[in-house]
């Protein structure tokens, strides 16, 4: 019971504007929870028809040390009983939103998860670009940008659809980490299947993202990574001011520019280009990039790494 409640409850919402959307929702040996944008739904060994308020009920069942009973009061509250431990968790009657999986099937090739956690952290927050909060998964190639920098990770097959999948649901794919089997696809959602029967159900944003190619084809000679670059970014991070810049210059990175006597240093010998840069988002392309051609700054930084490529924008100096 508490390895379905643990694969649906991500998808409760946090706050009680709809009180339906705080609940979970069992009912034919089945539970739900939904935020109204998310879906998760998992079978469960429970005959009951209820929807309890979800998160009294995920702490009374972690509580329950021995043998769990469970029964509905007459006054419609949902008793749980294990041991010494008992707990009455509050339901509510209806509300649920109609959240069956819509569209058509379509098979996935080999596994989506590694694309989706080496995009996951260039995802944008950003609500003015709602198309940016999500990664792009569109023929051969996934897609993240959070306006910085923008990723491209290369799929080992061509993806059956164009999907772009909120950030929202990304983590809670992640979050289970179980390569989903099959989708189902129709104009604003689309379902992930488990062989277990599990679900989750997810709306979509816009596949009409901006032309990539502009970038992504900017003349670029990259090299390696200067050897010593992210150990010495690591060390500045207590010294930035509130723009967060790091300045890269012959020999060194800096938090202020040649001549600024109140800025921390840290010698990187290998280093010989100039450049300005979030050092928060320059560090995010530790593990990443390989390969990278900062001789373009301030035009975009194109850089390289396994089964990826992408480009940094740098800060005006």
């Amino acid at each position: 019971m508490l390895d379905a409640l643990r694969f649906v409850q991500g998808a409760v919402a946090k706050k009680d504007f709809v009180p339906a959307l705080t609940h979970f929702r069992i009912k034919d040996r089945t539970i739900m929870g939904s935020n109204g944008n998310m879906t998760l739904s998992s079978p469960i060994d429970l005959d009951l028809d209820i929807m309890p308020k979800a998160g009294p009920f995920i702490k009374a069942l972690q509580t329950c040390q021995e043998t769990i009973g469970l029964h509905v009061t007459a006054g419609g509250r949902l008793s749980i009983k294990s041991g010494r431990f008992k707990a009455l968790v509050d339901c509510i009657p209806d509300g649920f939103p109609d959240t069956t999986p819509q569209g058509v099937f379509v098979e996935l090739p080999d596994g989506i998860l590694p694309a989706l956690k080496a995009l996951s952290p260039f995802i944008a927050e950003d609500a003015s670009r709602p198309w940016a909060r999500g990664i792009l998964l569109r023929n051969s190639s996934a897609y993240a940008t959070n306006n910085v920098v923008l990723m491209e990770y290369w799929l080992k097959a061509p993806f059956p659809v164009a999907l772009n999948v909120p950030r929202s649901a990304v983590v809670e794919l992640l979050r289970i980490a179980i390569e989903p089997m099959r989708l189902q696809v129709c104009n604003d959602s689309v379902t992930f299947h488990y062989e277990g029967g599990q679900w989750l159900k997810t709306q979509l944003y816009s596949t009409e993202w901006p032309d990539l190619n502009r970038v992504f084809n900017l003349p670029s000679n990259p090299e390696p990574v200067p050897t010593g670059l992210w150990d010495a970014l690591e060390d500045l991070k207590p010294f930035t001011d509130k723009l967060n810049q790091v300045y890269i210059s012959p020999g060194k990175v800096s938090t202020g520019p040649d001549g600024d006597d109140a800025s921390a240093t840290s010698e990187v010998p290998a280093v010989s280009t100039r450049g300005v840069f979030n050092l928060d988002y320059l560090l995010k392309l530790k593990g990443v990039a390989e390969k990278i051609d900062f001789t373009t700054y301030p035009k975009p930084c194109l850089f390289f790494g396994e089964n990826v490529r992408g480009a940094i924008i740098g800060m005006r100096a």
